[in-house]
């Protein structure tokens, strides 16, 4: 089965602290999750990761080689604006220039996210960081700064990623920097702040840049399935509460009437900040696509059990595409992330990660062919193998395999490599002769049998359907 024509598979992704290293090369000032990871009983961090920051060509090659269509990156917010206001710094321009320019000449699209978790530490020291009502308008300046510079070059943005981890994580639990635990009010607070930033960029965007560079913007959200563990209405109900509170949380306000879903407020009374009226037109309608991030850190590792209402997780793309459809008017959706994660041992043999890939990819084709849903890309979780936030180094999730303790860290392919590089080719799962369903039964007297690798097996096998004397006698012997 092959993709429709107008939804391509193709992309692959990266963040810019996961990957780049270079964390005091460049005049890049420092960030949150700098300053997280060099507490004094802190896991290694990004200091270096894949090293991006010093193998642009390399990155580029591994692109190259996989035939992707785009390519989505973050921005490092401190290494552009190294306090996070005005000074910019020239090399952190020039950097993402050099970048921009090797994905031109590969015919690579290029997806941008402004904002991937690394708030600058000077915005946290001095205001607080999402915390504070400040930050909606020091986002938008950081933004337009990027417009003018990258946006000649750039069809797809994305605000911010996964706003719920930044918010109640970052300021809620204190899991993820930068650390404040605040409790559930200065999470909803955070987030509250996100929303407004995001709808401050897209309105920038959308009054000052749209009709010279005609481009998209979006908000990465990421989000769970989640199933009743008994098929009855408070549970059915208690599932739809789930979504709300993780998903719905950003979504409805953006994609639908500019509010908080009904069961966020009717149960989180005084917690939750209010929008006025203005503010929910404001907010309502800033997004041109929804782009959704789905896999095994921000969807469920990172969930609060709080917010599943003591429902059973489930890791079904094809549902969740089908009830964002439903739920949001049949959005064009965007997978901007999707993967699953391996060992950290794990070194070019990854068939688990090919398993869930294949399985996620054919959910979403099924969605768009049987379900009509809208969905046009889909981007692979990593090109390469990085630091993964609070899981650090002991996963991986990259398609090419990085020697973190080698000096020049070369790029290996691991066996996802050539099954996503084949997929891009056939553009899916077009009707081979060898992937046809066939029926029917074996041959009267077929032999079954199990071999151990280490005892000898005498296996006497008795069909039901031939004569009692008809006894088949099978010697292996596995060294």
């Amino acid at each position: 089965m092959a993709v429709p024509t107008g939804a391509g598979v193709g992309g692959e992704a990266s963040a810019a602290y996961q990957t780049e290293g270079g964390w005091r090369q460049g005049g890049k000032g420092a960030s949150i999750w700098d300053t997280f990871a060099h507490r004094p009983s802190a896991p290694a961090g990004g200091d270096v990761a894949s090293d991006s920051y010093n193998n642009l060509f390399r990155d580029a090659e591994g692109l190259r080689r996989l035939g992707v269509s785009h390519y989505r990156f973050s921005l490092s917010w401190a290494r552009l604006l190294p306090n996070g206001t005005a000074p910019v710094n020239p090399a952190g321009l020039a950097h993402y220039s050099r970048l921009l320019g090797h994905l031109r000449e590969l015919g690579i699209e290029p997806v941008v996210t402004l904002y991937h978790w690394d708030l600058p530490q000077g915005l946290q020291d001095a205001f607080g960081g999402w915390a504070s009502p400040v930050l909606p308008q020091l986002f938008r300046d950081y933004a337009e700064l990027c417009f003018r510079h990258f946006g000649g070059q750039v069809r797809y943005w994305l605000t911010i990623d996964n706003p719920y981890v930044v918010a109640w994580h970052g300021y809620g639990t204190g899991q993820l920097p930068p650390g404040v635990r605040g409790g559930p009010r200065l999470g909803y607070r955070a987030a509250h702040h996100l929303l407004q930033a995001h709808a401050k960029v897209w309105h920038l965007y959308n009054d000052h840049f749209r009709l010279t560079q005609r481009g998209k913007v979006s908000i990465s959200l990421s989000s769970h399935w989640i199933k009743p563990q008994r098929m009855t209405e408070k549970n059915i109900k208690e599932c739809q509460k789930s979504l709300d509170f993780v998903l719905g949380w950003f979504a409805k306000p953006v994609f639908i009437d500019g509010d908080y879903p009904e069961s966020m407020r009717s149960n989180l009374s005084s917690l939750l900040p209010e929008f006025s009226e203005v503010e929910k037109k404001y907010v309502k309608g800033t997004a041109d696509f929804f782009a959704l991030s789905f896999g095994a850190t921000l969807s469920f590792q990172l969930l609060d059990s709080y917010m599943k209402f003591q429902q059973l997780e489930s890791i079904s793309l094809r549902q969740l595409l089908y009830w964002i459809s439903s739920e949001y008017n049949n959005p064009e959706i965007f997978i901007v992330e999707n993967s699953w994660f391996v060992s950290g041992s794990t070194k070019r043999d990854d068939a688990k990660y090919i398993y869930y890939l294949k399985k996620f990819i054919m959910e979403t084709l099924k969605a768009i062919r049987y379900d009509g849903v809208n969905v046009f890309g889909y981007t692979v979780w990593s090109l390469l193998d990085g630091f993964e936030w609070h899981r650090g180094y002991s996963i991986r999730r990259g398609l090419f395999y990085v020697d973190f303790q080698s000096h020049d860290k070369k790029l290996m392919p691991k066996s996802s490599v050539l099954f996503y590089q084949k997929l891009i080719e056939k553009n899916g799962f077009p009707p081979l002769p060898e992937n046809q369903p066939i029926e029917g039964t074996f041959s009267c007297g077929f032999a079954w049998g199990i071999v151990d690798n280490y005892i000898q097996v005498s296996l006497m096998i008795k069909p039901t359907c031939c004569p009692a004397s008809s006894v088949h006698h099978i010697d292996k012997f596995a060294g």
